[in-house]
Formats: structure tokens, C-alpha cells, sequence
């Protein structure tokens, strides 16, 4: 991660944290202290509102730079574990410890399907020799654990989609205390 992702990173975080603190706290606002000198606020509306600016401000400046790299390494990750589940299942549905080409795993709407293609002589590619799909509930479950694989044991989602998180849990709860009046 480049420095300048990382001081946007930090920017997010810290608005939305500060945003956050200063909802479920409920603090009020009376003296700013600027370089030493205390400013007494007249109308705090104008510091929220300053303070809402600059997170949409960090917000979308966190995005661009986060646009910018080239990979996150995310979505690689949870396809490897996904695929690494999906693929012992097939050997063991098939009773064999390896094939002699590989497996495509391809999903359609809610379903998920593997193709095994193995190289035959006499042909220039790899064709495939059996097909299936996977069980639901068996798919499900490996994705809920590759979700969770990517979240506690990779920085990844610390480091790419918390700003993300916190940026949104401010604004819901900003917006719900607005709605509710206080």
C-alpha cells in the first residue's frame, strides 16, 4: 500500500470514528481551540456540517486512491480459498488425488458448476472428462468461511474495506439520529 493511500486511509478512518464518537456521545461544542487560540462557537450546526464536508471530502479521495492500485489482492484470495474447498470436494466425489489437467469452476445465477479437463494425446488442448455441480448448502458454507478467511486472517479487510465500513456505519447512524429527532 503506497503512502498516499495510507494517509487517505487514515484521514476516512479518523473522520468517521471522530463523526461516530461524537454521535453516540452526544457531545456538544462550545470553544474550538485553534494554534492556541479559543474560538467560542456560535453555531455549532456550521462544525457538523464542516465536518460532514470534509468526510466526503476524505471519502472520496480514500476511493480514487484506492482505484488506483492495481491489485488488492481481495478477490484472489477468496476465489484461491473458495476454490481450494470446492476442488477437494471434487476429488473426493471422484475418488482420485489428482488429474492430469485442472478444474474450471463456473457459477450460473445461485448455482455453482466444475468442468475437470485433462489433456488427451493426440489432442491440442485440454478436454473436459467430467462435469458436475456443486451442492448448495456445501458452496454456501465455503464461501462463508472463505469470507470469513479473507476478514480475521488477512489484513485485507482492515486495511481496504474498514474505511469503507466506518464511513458507512457514520452515516447510517447520523442519519437514524436525525431521523429520530436528537
Amino acid at each position: 500500500m503506497n503512502t498516499d493511500l495510507l494517509r487517505q486511509r487514515r484521514n476516512v478512518i479518523l473522520i468517521s470514528s471522530g463523526l461516530l464518537l461524537f454521535d453516540f456521545a452526544k457531545v456538544t461544542i462550545t470553544k474550538v481551540s485553534v494554534m492556541g487560540t479559543e474560538l467560542l462557537v456560535g453555531n455549532v450546526k456550521v462544525l457538523i456540517y464542516f465536518a460532514w464536508i470534509l468526510w466526503g471530502y476524505f471519502l472520496l479521495r480514500y476511493h480514487q486512491y484506492l482505484r488506483a492500485e492495481t491489485d488488492l489482492g481481495i478477490s484472489a484470495t477468496f476465489k484461491s480459498q473458495f476454490e481450494g474447498k470446492a476442488r477437494a470436494y471434487v476429488f473426493q466425489e471422484h475418488g482420485r488425488e489428482w488429474f492430469s489437467g485442472n478444474i474450471e469452476f463456473k457459477r450460473h445465477g445461485i448455482r455453482w458448476a466444475y468442468s475437470v479437463k485433462e489433456y488427451i494425446p493426440g489432442s491440442d488442448s485440454n478436454n473436459e472428462v467430467e462435469s458436475g455441480a456443486l451442492p448448495i448448502y456445501k458452496a454456501v458454507w465455503w464461501l462463508l468461511t472463505s469470507i470469513y478467511y479473507v476478514t480475521v486472517h488477512t489484513p485485507k479487510a482492515t486495511d481496504h474495506i474498514l474505511p469503507f465500513l466506518l464511513a458507512t456505519a457514520a452515516a447510517v447512524v447520523s442519519g437514524i439520529r436525525a431521523i429520530q429527532g436528537g
